[in-house]
């Protein structure tokens, strides 16, 4: 399962970023036109802050652009082709930071330094907007579970009963589907170099996160029937002895 949930993520960062600063015309003009299409659309104000993948091969007659929406920092893409026509994911990333934030206060209060960054399985595809609450997407989405990538600044009081409880106050608060969470635990160094990495994404692809030092990974899954591992199981990965595919 969980070679599954790695393949699966809602935005994948290109490989090859150019920072707009020292940018071309051509640069400047395209971001422009991004900001105003979203800000006309939204009533809000954006800042262009990346530009990836760039049209010019028969294959490719789009332009990948890194979005900033300035009121609330949510990071997300827009993709904008060779006719000026904007293709982008900011509501699905309003809705992701609004999942979000229920981790990352289970996490506040078991007094941990993280961040949460999810993806979610529905049932059925629906069009997400602007405004849509948790509530309403699980109903009317069928979600049959949520996956966390959850990074994490090593911390000694990490323990199983923590992280368990992160996920089964979030699970709580959905009021179901099912969770499994991911966590990425990092020491003081590789946390800070790898959240300024995070700062620039609008998501992350677990693959992502395997080229920083971490510490080790710690799986937990939370189903109806309870969670899968015991808090044993949970500790000796904390430990460093045994991991998820070892005990599966």
């Amino acid at each position: 399962m969980r070679k599954l949930l790695r393949k699966v993520c809602m935005v994948v960062m290109g490989i090859s970023i150019l920072s707009l600063l020292g940018c071309s015309e051509l640069n400047k003009k395209t971001a422009k036109i991004i900001e105003e299409r979203l800000s006309e659309k939204y009533n809000e104000s954006f800042e262009v802050k990346y530009i990836g993948e760039r049209w010019g091969t028969k294959s490719n007659n789009t332009v990948t652009t890194y979005v900033k929406a300035l009121d609330s920092d949510i990071m997300f893409t827009a993709v904008m082709d060779t006719s000026e026509n904007i293709v982008e994911n900011y509501p699905e990333m309003r809705l992701m930071h609004k999942f979000a934030s229920v981790f990352n206060k289970a996490i506040e209060n078991q007094g941990l330094d993280a961040s949460s960054w999810v993806n979610i399985h529905p049932k059925q595809p629906i069009e997400v907007t602007k405004d849509m609450t948790i509530e309403d997407y699980l109903e009317k989405s069928k979600a049959e579970y949520i996956h966390v990538e959850i990074v994490m600044r090593h911390d000694e009081s990490i323990t199983a009963e923590k992280l368990k409880t992160i996920v089964q106050q979030s699970y709580d608060q959905f009021n179901g589907p099912s969770i499994s969470a991911t966590y990425w635990i990092f020491n003081d160094d590789e946390y800070i170099k790898v959240n300024e990495f995070l700062e620039k994404v609008a998501n992350i692809d677990p693959s992502s996160l395997e080229s920083y030092k971490y510490d080790r990974t710690v799986f937990v899954e939370l189903t109806e029937n309870g969670f899968v591992d015991s808090d044993e199981d949970i500790n000796k990965r904390l430990e460093g002895g045994g991991d998820y595919n070892s005990l599966h």
